[in-house]
């Protein structure tokens, strides 16, 4: 695929996965590819922070559960923030649902338009989510029996089962005045 406007953004974390009742540690490559829907510098940059807090504050040292509440309930006890998804947190379907949260928080300022990942559990082979990829159709069909589905969401929110939802302005969000995500080339009318 490419992507002449597109900027690209690399991070690493780490976490657990809970796959066939087992916890596997776990190191994941992420590579997010953007681009700017607006030309408001200052909002690309608070979108990009949020962005990044996604990664370093709630994916970094979290649990990938599937959703189910009981085993949610077990893993909530610990400090760790327990994410949870459709089936079971293959790279493929963590891959889809990040990219589904990422764009659900861009909003109309920065649209994720492919979403590379990698783990350590899968073997480091690269899947390359995009706006075209066959796991929309099981992120879209198995989400309908979720309440509250956490990528949906624009907030800082990474569990389908929280009954409080903290926004961005709670957890400390602001719009700096200085720019840091310089564009050259890009944004839409």
């Amino acid at each position: 695929m490419l992507i002449e406007n597109g900027i690209s953004w690399s991070t690493r974390f780490t976490n657990s996965i809970l796959i066939n009742n087992k916890l596997w540690p776990n190191d994941y490559d992420i590579r997010i590819t953007f681009t700017p829907e607006t030309n408001d510098m200052q909002m690309q940059n608070f979108v990009y922070d949020k962005y990044k807090c996604i990664f370093n504050k709630f994916l970094q040292n979290s649990i990938f559960i599937e959703n189910n509440q009981e085993v949610f309930d077990k893993m909530d006890v610990f400090k760790n923030d327990v994410v949870d998804f459709v089936s079971a947190p293959y790279d493929q379907m963590a891959g889809v649902t990040i990219m589904r949260k990422l764009n659900s928080v861009g909003g109309d300022n920065l649209r994720v338009i492919s979403c590379e990942i990698e783990s350590w559990q899968g073997e480091n082979l690269r899947y390359t989510i995009t706006e075209d990829s066959p796991e929309w159709e099981i992120l879209d069909d198995l989400q309908k029996e979720i309440k509250n589905p956490w990528w949906l969401s624009d907030q800082p929110v990474m569990s389908s089962f929280l009954e409080k939802q903290l926004t961005w302005e709670e957890i400390g969000f602001t719009i700096k005045d200085e720019s840091r995500l310089k564009v050259i080339q890009g944004g839409i009318k």
